[in-house]
């Protein structure tokens, strides 16, 4: 993949404009959205992917799905950079999909778990777990799509609040903030389950 130099983030205007020329078929618009917007998309499919390769193909998927799909993006949903980044999370899953069979986990409910044996510790450990997780999924279900995005990215993908300061175009202390936010509604999502 070629050097892309870091650009300053797009103004709310500025974004709107460059959608706008993607939707009018502007082969400069997606030549700019490239140059701002690939090396995060490339980054993402490196860490999906595992390869170089992989992630240079699916880097050409998503800004070629953006090109075909601009109608679909919606400002009042998110940042040009997020729905770019949906993309590629959701383009490299189907990938790993196809290539390993990977499917949806079987569910087990917790009444088929086997016991385990004393000296392991005891059931309770493995009841807890499948429990723990539950409460979890259950609070995370109630953030908005934006809030579990952005815990995705920074806990689950790894990625830091400066990386997607970059790719979504906003200021760190914006990204600490909303994660700091979206973790606080977490939390007592989670305290009502209890």
């Amino acid at each position: 993949m070629p050097p892309i130099q870091a650009q300053e983030p797009l103004s709310a205007r500025e974004e709107a404009q460059l959608v706008a020329q993607l939707l009018l078929g502007d082969e400069d618009a997606i030549r700019d959205v490239y140059r701002r917007f690939a090396r995060p998309v490339y980054t993402l499919g490196m860490r999906l992917l595992g390869s170089s390769e992989a992630a240079e193909e699916l880097t050409q998927d998503v800004f070629l799905m953006a090109w075909r799909k601009a109608a679909r993006f919606d400002t009042a949903r998110g940042r040009l950079s997020t729905w770019l980044m949906a993309i590629a999370h959701n383009l490299a899953v189907d990938r790993l999909r196809r290539e390993h069979g990977v499917t949806r986990p079987h569910l087990v409910f917790v009444e088929e778990l086997p016991e385990r044996e004393a000296d392991e510790g005891g059931g309770a450990g493995s009841i807890e777990s499948v429990v723990q997780r539950d409460l979890a999924r259950r609070a995370m279900e109630s953030l908005s799509d934006a809030e579990r995005g952005l815990l995705v990215l920074a806990y689950l993908r790894g990625m830091t609040a400066r990386e997607i300061a970059e790719a979504d175009g906003i200021p760190l202390g914006t990204v600490k903030t909303r994660l700091r936010t979206a973790l606080i509604k977490l939390r007592r999502a989670n305290m009502k389950e209890l």
